[in-house]
């Protein structure tokens, strides 16, 4: 019998030995190699090829006839391999256990009456100007109140978000502020004491749901901590991610990508399960985010002339060649027009099934394409960055076109007064502008700026810079520049903190950094 475990255990142990060189051989192949890394593979290859192998190990075993039992050969790797699988194990269940926490169950309130459903789709990096190339989502925002002038508090994602879903401007949630001072350094989520949209309507008896596809909306920077569940595709890609760095899990892992397509499956799966109550659905999708076109997870970018690092065209010291920039924006335009294709049965579904409910369609910020010297977005304020679309529909909301100018940060009140059956309030299509105070970069030097209507005031440090719409000035222009001023905001503070893991991996995620 003692020959027979013995030659089990030196099978399974060189089934392990075997599994961990493999793993360490995935790591040092991988574009960030790390020790983190090396465990981590190690320990999944280990166990992959161990228990892949152990029918036929177990079989050896049973016929084995040695007479004098080696255990040293075989315990060794199943020491290393259990080590790791004990170190690996204990942090996915300290990350998981926080996740199930801060994830409980929908519970269905309300009998569906009056006020209906909302549902907030936001579009992640999407110009104003994008719905020419999004004709269906265009055609369904022709049904209700379309914002022809509406404009972000910042030029990305999580001091932008957070203002739509507090009613503050950056400055004051302080949602986005560096850390410390330096161009890429980790930012600061949400003030868990303020109220946010969720909280305001689950005092109105609303179940909260998000799918969410930017890691900066994950519950650890505040912005979707007290929804009742959060679908965090980002996170469930990032995982695959990992896993499929190795050679054995990649064949029984899938890719879940993190794009409109899956979201949207995602969305009306909640849907099935919230139809009938009184539930606030929020989904928000990354697709239209740089690198355009990238469709593998092999993929670095899908340019005609590809170059190592996308962050390039970013940084270039001189204009692009005009035909990179053509194609450029023509990926990027792919990308809306795989948008709108998805995006085509949620409408249609909602359109069919929830007429009674209030949906409304915004983008986070916009996207550059050299306007102002500019690519991509978080570098300045310009109209590129912060002009986005804004559509809505609900009951009784008469087809309408408004030139009135309205802020992001709005949507705060726009929704709890909606729920309240009070209308639209900051987002009613008549009334006079409203100041947009914005704040926050991705990079370079802090600044602010205040929009209202055709015009724009941008400060970044001593330098001012008014922008007026070429084809509509403000009547008074005095008037307009004393407001701007008035509104400008200061920029985001900075505050004191180490750099955490988190926030790496947020930004890495989206391209900033290495």
């Amino acid at each position: 019998m003692s020959r027979r475990l013995a030659a089990l255990v030196e099978g399974l142990g060189l089934a392990a030995a075997l599994g961990l060189l493999l793993g360490a051989i995935d790591t040092l192949t991988s574009d960030t190699p790390s020790w983190r890394a090396f465990g981590a593979l190690a320990a999944l290859d280990g166990l992959l090829l161990t228990v892949i192998s152990a029918p036929v190990v177990v079989l050896i075993a049973l016929l084995s006839r040695r007479s004098s039992p080696r255990w040293g050969l075989g315990l060794v790797p199943l020491l290393i391999l259990s080590g790791l699988l004990v170190k690996g194990l204990t942090e996915g269940l300290n990350e998981g256990q926080a996740a199930l926490l801060s994830q409980p169950l929908p519970r269905l309130r309300g009998d569906g009456g009056p006020p209906g459903p909302v549902v907030l789709i936001t579009l992640d990096t999407t110009r104003r100007d994008a719905l020419s190339q999004m004709p269906q989502l265009s055609a369904w925002g022709d049904a209700g109140l379309r914002h022809l002038q509406a404009t972000s508090n910042a030029p990305w994602t999580l001091p932008s978000m957070a203002s739509g879903m507090t009613g503050l401007p950056p400055h004051a949630h302080g949602a986005g502020a560096r850390r410390h001072d330096a161009e890429h350094a980790p930012r600061i989520g949400l003030n868990a004491e303020l109220p946010t949209l969720a909280d305001g309507l689950h005092e109105r008896g609303y179940v909260s749901v998000a799918v969410i596809t930017n890691p900066y909306l994950a519950p650890r920077y505040g912005l979707t901590a007290r929804f009742d569940r959060v679908f965090d595709l980002s996170q469930e890609e990032s995982w695959a991610r990992a896993a499929r760095r190795s050679s054995l899990a990649r064949l029984f892992v899938d890719p879940r990508p993190a794009n409109a397509e899956n979201a949207v499956h995602r969305a009306m799966e909640a849907l099935d399960r919230l139809e009938g109550g009184r539930f606030f659905l929020w989904l928000h999708l990354i697709d239209p985010h740089a690198p355009y076109g990238q469709r593998d997870e092999d993929e670095t970018c899908a340019l005609p002339t590809c170059w190592d690092d996308w962050r390039g065209a970013r940084r270039a010291k001189e204009p692009l060649d005009p035909s990179l920039l053509t194609a450029i924006r023509g990926l990027y335009d792919g990308e809306l027009a795989e948008l709108d294709a998805a995006l085509a049965p949620l409408l249609a579904r909602l359109s069919e099934r929830s007429p009674e409910a209030l949906v409304i369609v915004a983008a986070d910020h916009g996207e550059a394409f050299a306007e102002d010297g500019v690519m991509e977005h978080g570098e300045g304020f310009t109209e590129a960055e912060l002009a986005v679309p804004l559509l809505l529909r609900a009951p009784g909301l008469a087809p309408t076109t408004s030139s009135r100018g309205v802020c992001l940060s709005g949507l705060y009140d726009a929704t709890l007064s909606w729920a309240d059956g009070d209308g639209l309030g900051a987002w009613e299509a008549l009334g006079p502008h409203t100041p947009c105070p914005a704040s926050s970069l991705l990079r370079g030097e802090e600044g602010s700026a205040c929009t209202l209507g055709p015009a724009r005031l941008t400060k970044i440090g001593d330098e001012e810079r008014l922008w007026v719409d070429p084809l509509s000035s403000p009547a008074e222009p005095e008037a307009t520049l004393a407001a701007l001023r008035a509104c400008l905001p200061p920029p985001m503070p900075i505050g004191e903190a180490d750099r955490s893991e988190d926030d790496d991996a947020a930004l890495r995620a989206l391209g900033y950094v290495d």
